[in-house]
């Protein structure tokens, strides 16, 4: 038995014992004569069966309480167990989260060097351009320029 069960068997009793005594008129004859021997209590038969007919219903109400009691015992530490379970699945959840989150990163610093590459590289392309056109451009005007060389001589000739 658990300590809230003999705490509630003993004001059980002494409750029973205070009405038995406060209702028993040789009770206090008894303590008015008698100042240092044992007291007896008198009791009628049947306010006695009463008496222990009450405290048996008071026990087995008692013991009647421990079995849902033990129950909720037992689904506390079912719950308790569970919810350890959820912490280190959180736990393991957030230390996933985290390299998630790491690895995001590793890639954005990736993307950004292949962003900062493709603008140096489009950059490059643009004066390519610029110089192929500029190239083309002297090679044409060479071309006019020899052709109309040409065309002077053969026509000084």
């Amino acid at each position: 038995m658990t300590k809230s069960k003999y705490y509630l068997i003993t004001l059980l009793t002494a409750m029973l014992l205070s009405v038995v005594l406060a209702s028993s008129s040789s009770f206090a004859q008894d303590i008015s004569s008698t100042s240092q021997t044992e007291a007896t209590i008198s009791v009628p038969l049947t306010q006695w069966n009463e008496l222990k007919e009450n405290n048996e219903k008071a026990l087995s109400s008692i013991e009647a309480s421990s079995l849902p009691l033990t129950e909720a015992q037992s689904l506390v530490m079912k719950q308790k167990t569970e919810l350890t379970e959820a912490h280190n699945t959180i736990n393991k959840l957030e230390n996933e989260l985290m390299q998630a989150k790491l690895q995001s990163m590793k890639q954005e610093v990736t993307l950004n060097e292949m962003q900062n590459s493709l603008t140096e590289l489009k950059g490059q392309i643009e004066n390519d351009k610029k110089t192929i056109k500029r190239l083309r451009m002297q090679r044409n005007i060479s071309q006019v320029l020899s052709g109309g060389a040409i065309i002077g001589v053969a026509f000084k000739h």
